[in-house]
């Protein structure tokens, strides 16, 4: 068995489906208005897609080269994302405010999970999220250059993958596009009255047996100001007596 169809178990498996199941979570957790648990699914479930793409493509998805040094991505999906634009041949595409979005994933969802920060949501959070997921996941697959097992290329075989990909006729009717053995398909062939199904396709543009236009729902607006950024703890004997109690 090859390294890549290990990876590409690792990447289907142990990412992607997980991803996929973190996306429906954050989706449930919006519908809740639990803010926090949006933010951490959310990231959650783009960390994995990202790290998916780059085993798909042969790198690894938990190192990366700063300078000569080999560093961990943690959660950062900054650095997985700016990891992922570097495999030139795929033309990664997304929105243009994609890299704002990633950010406040990062910085609210990824490394704010104990309200060490303030965090606040955005009344368009879950549509930016069901965008942002679709143009990532798009590209969490295999795109083969040749048949597995083989050393010869095939001529054009990657390159018509990726155009497929990236035409655009996908973002007219995006619920049409389908990836091979991924979950949110299953789920979305489930009975209506699934609770998974239920959540997935609940006012979601991008998923969804019909191609939706509009949809209605309630958007979440709320902001949180954590005990440590409250007045009271500016006081350096306060910080040090709660540093005792509580890992800030």
């Amino acid at each position: 068995m090859t390294l890549q169809v290990i990876l590409n178990s690792f990447a289907s498996e142990v990412f992607r489906k997980q991803a996929d199941y973190d996306y429906i979570a954050a989706r449930m957790n919006y519908k809740m208005r639990l803010r926090q648990q949006f933010l951490w699914s959310g990231q959650q479930a783009v960390e994995k897609y990202l790290k998916s793409i780059l085993l798909y493509n042969g790198k690894s998805a938990r190192f990366f080269d700063d300078q000569g040094k080999k560093k961990e991505f943690g959660h950062n999906l900054i650095l997985l994302n700016n990891e992922v634009n570097k495999i030139s041949d795929l033309n990664y595409k997304l929105p243009n405010w994609s890299e704002e979005f990633i950010l406040y994933l990062t910085e609210l969802g990824g490394f704010n999970r104990y309200m060490t920060e303030i965090s606040y949501s955005t009344p368009d959070g879950l549509h930016k999220l069901d965008e942002l997921v679709w143009n990532i996941r798009k590209y969490c697959q295999y795109i083969p250059d040749r048949v597995l097992g083989h050393k010869n290329e095939i001529p054009k075989m990657k390159k018509s993958m990726i155009n497929y990909i990236n035409n655009k006729s996908h973002k007219d009717n995006p619920n049409k596009f389908k990836l091979i053995g991924g979950e949110l398909e299953k789920i979305l062939e489930l009975p209506n009255q699934d609770p998974a199904r239920k959540a997935l396709v609940w006012a979601n543009l991008y998923y969804g047996k019909n191609n939706k236009k509009i949809v209605k729902y309630r958007p979440m607006s709320c902001m949180e100001i954590p005990p440590q950024h409250r007045d009271w703890f500016t006081v350096e004997t306060n910080k040090k007596i709660i540093s005792d109690y509580v890992k800030l």
